[in-house]
């Protein structure tokens, strides 16, 4: 046991921890850095957002509340769209790893990813379920078991709020590696078809999954309301759901794919700025639709399969932009016009305020939900959420700011005591199991 002690204490270091949080090392790369950044940062918005919406309750309150927001942060109600981009960057730097092993050692080894992946996940993951089992022990302990083995999305039996996003992505890990083995023994480019292939099938469980709940795409978005429709009708069978978030995580594949096995090959966006205001213009418009807008222009004209087509293409399409215009970042551009915003892209997402939140991510992400509590304490400078009136712009923003502040000092210290020595005793474990000697006739 104090072997053990002793060689927790070594793996915790405090100055080497913190630079490797605010320094971006040599083999970083920026625009992961900062696409995990922002994603980490709107989600901490996002739920400040949503935060403001549970503080007011009532539906003529949260429909002034969505009202008031002027046209530049039409995106906050948006910003939930983080948690796909998280999936596409966690299956682009997973699928880029697998390929490497394979061209290195011919194979991929499947249990040795499996263990990388729990030392890496299940120490916080654990703290986090005690953590937030305080609020509710006798739910939490009921639910205790479909969270340990990641399928509470399926259950809706969250432990913690987030939890049924980490569930998705634990799920596809398990067959990541069979995927990606089969994938990288297709000849050519077979394996880029393929997954281009299984991205335009991602759409039909979308479809399938709301045509059989109507109330899904026959309700406008700002009606799911407690007092009007309720929120679980959509949340549980369309927001919660594996299949439903499949096509984010495969475009993560196609970009890993056109990163590591095709490198020498032009990718389409190179090919000129058309393609990077198409990216552009993909993610702008899914970042702004007006979903809480009830005097907008999309609900004046409202029809039930119009936004079925929103609900089958948003996330997909949304992903779809953001990765034409990082491949063009990787790419360079092409021609004088492209180039020139390729470079401004990377230098934007190269911004050093990225980087701490992109390295601390996942503590970040569980333990964010206490830290805007605070925060919304802290602004409001009550406990009685009866008190607030209306909240304005200026207040949901300083909320924000002390949310994420309060996160990312948070995320340091259990990157630091936590995540980092795990991850790196994961590593030590799979060391030593590679040097143990095999068994031995006789």
């Amino acid at each position: 046991m104090t072997s053990v002690w002793s060689d927790y204490r070594q793996r915790i270091q405090w100055r080497a921890g913190l630079h490797r949080v605010l320094h971006r090392g040599p083999q970083d790369d920026p625009v992961v850095d900062g696409l995990r950044g922002m994603a980490s940062l709107s989600i901490v918005l996002f739920h400040c957002f949503y935060g403001a919406l549970f503080l007011l309750k009532d539906f003529d309150r949260v429909s002034a509340f969505a009202a008031q927001l002027p046209p530049w942060l039409g995106f906050l109600a948006n910003t939930d769209k983080a948690v796909d981009v998280f999936f596409m960057v966690s299956a682009y730097l997973l699928g880029s790893a697998l390929m490497r092993e394979t061209d290195r050692n011919g194979r991929i080894a499947a249990r040795d990813f499996y263990i990388r992946r729990l030392f890496r996940i299940y120490p916080l993951f654990l703290m986090g379920l005690a953590v937030y089992a305080l609020g509710n022990p006798e739910l939490a302990a009921r639910n205790l078991i479909y969270n340990l083995l990641f399928i509470d999305n399926f259950q809706m039996k969250n432990i913690i709020p987030v939890g049924w996003s980490l569930s998705i992505e634990m799920q596809f890990y398990l067959i990541l590696p069979v995927l990606m083995a089969w994938l990288m023994r297709m000849p050519g480019q077979g394996g880029l078809r393929a997954l281009q292939g299984l991205f335009v099938l991602s759409f039909v469980p979308v479809m399938g999954t709301a045509l059989l709940y109507p109330v899904t795409y026959e309700t406008p978005f700002y009606l799911f309301h407690p007092q009007r429709v309720a929120p679980a009708l959509f949340l549980d069978v369309m927001y919660f759901q594996t299949h439903t978030r499949i096509g984010p995580l495969l475009l993560g594949l196609i970009w890993a794919w056109m990163r590591h096995r095709d490198a020498a090959l032009p990718v389409p966006p190179a090919r000129g700025i058309t393609w990077a205001l198409g990216g552009a213009l993909l993610a702008m418009v899914w970042a702004y639709f007006p979903v809480y807008q009830q005097d907008s222009w999309y609900y004046q004209h409202f029809s039930p399969w119009l936004n079925l087509a929103g609900q089958i293409l948003h996330r997909n399409l949304f992903c779809l932009g953001v990765l034409l215009l990082v491949l063009l970042v990787q790419a360079g551009g092409a021609g004088a016009g492209s180039a020139r915003l390729a470079a401004a892209l990377r230098a934007f997402l190269a911004w050093g305020l990225w980087r701490p939140f992109s390295h601390v991510v996942f503590p970040v992400y569980l333990f964010h939900f206490p830290m805007v509590l605070i925060a919304a304490i802290l602004t409001f400078q009550t406990t009685d959420a009866s008190t607030i009136g209306m909240i304005s712009v200026s207040q949901l923003l300083c909320m924000f700011g002390i949310a994420a502040s309060l996160s990312l000092v948070l995320g340091v210290v259990l990157h630091i005591l936590i995540e980092q020595p795990m991850i790196d005793a994961g590593h030590a474990f799979l060391r030593r199991r590679s040097q143990a000697p095999g068994p031995t006739d006789g």
